[in-house]
């Protein structure tokens, strides 16, 4: 566990603490790839946020070639991940379940599901929910939404402070994701070569019926 770093914030100060991968309060709160938890607390915030590298993979294309996707070689945003958005309910056998790390504002657990950011961006543009029960979940109100960018905020100005800690994560996630990464690549390579053999097969086509026409075509307009 790291020192805390008080964060001077609109809310008041607020408390981020880097938690160790042992620390019991993550016994069972699910650790996303290469993941950074912190601890936050401050003026009706509490909890704990997961901050770790994503791609910015974007997809392009068009109707004839169909869609692509372009993949980053390197990690450029960070995945911020907190709140619950499935059940919690134990398995049958009566195991508990894991889940993402928890953050409540004023006693309320928010949460914004697949969120990424850019690094050193704004924090201020994503969508903000309350857990209303399994599966469940309501609009938050603007100002539970402001504090929860608020407290973003801060724990990425605290994660990003240490580039030792971003580079580290970043090539631990490259390490895990670049396998399957590849796998997808290699199957796209795979559908892209039929497409460019369907292509050259029908220039072959056309090229052969010009040829074959161009005396023809000579002879109709001497």
């Amino acid at each position: 566990m790291t020192k805390p770093t008080t964060v001077t914030t609109i809310l008041g100060p607020v408390l981020v603490q880097r938690l160790k991968s042992t620390h019991p309060d993550l016994a069972m709160v699910r650790r996303p790839p290469a993941a950074n938890i912190y601890a936050v607390e401050g003026n009706g915030v509490a909890g704990m946020v997961a901050i770790s590298p994503a791609y910015d993979d974007y997809n392009c294309g068009d109707i004839n070639l169909g869609a692509e996707k372009v993949r980053a070689l390197l990690p450029t945003r960070f995945r911020v991940t907190f709140g619950r958005g499935g059940s919690i309910r134990p398995l049958p056998n009566g195991t508990p379940v894991r889940h993402d790390p928890i953050l409540t504002i004023d006693g309320l657990e928010v949460q914004s599901p697949g969120l990424t950011l850019a690094r050193g961006g704004d924090t201020t543009a994503f969508p903000v929910s309350i857990r209303a029960g399994d599966w469940a979940s309501k609009p938050a109100s603007p100002l539970v939404t402001i504090s929860t960018h608020t407290v973003i905020r801060a724990v990425l100005a605290v994660h990003e402070a240490d580039p030792d800690c971003v580079s580290d994560a970043d090539r631990a996630y490259v390490q895990y994701r670049t396998p399957d990464r590849r796998t997808s690549a290699q199957r796209d390579l795979k559908a892209a070569l039929q497409i460019r053999a369907r292509i050259e097969a029908r220039i072959t086509r056309l090229e052969s019926y010009l040829t074959a026409t161009e005396s023809q075509h000579v002879q109709t307009h001497s």
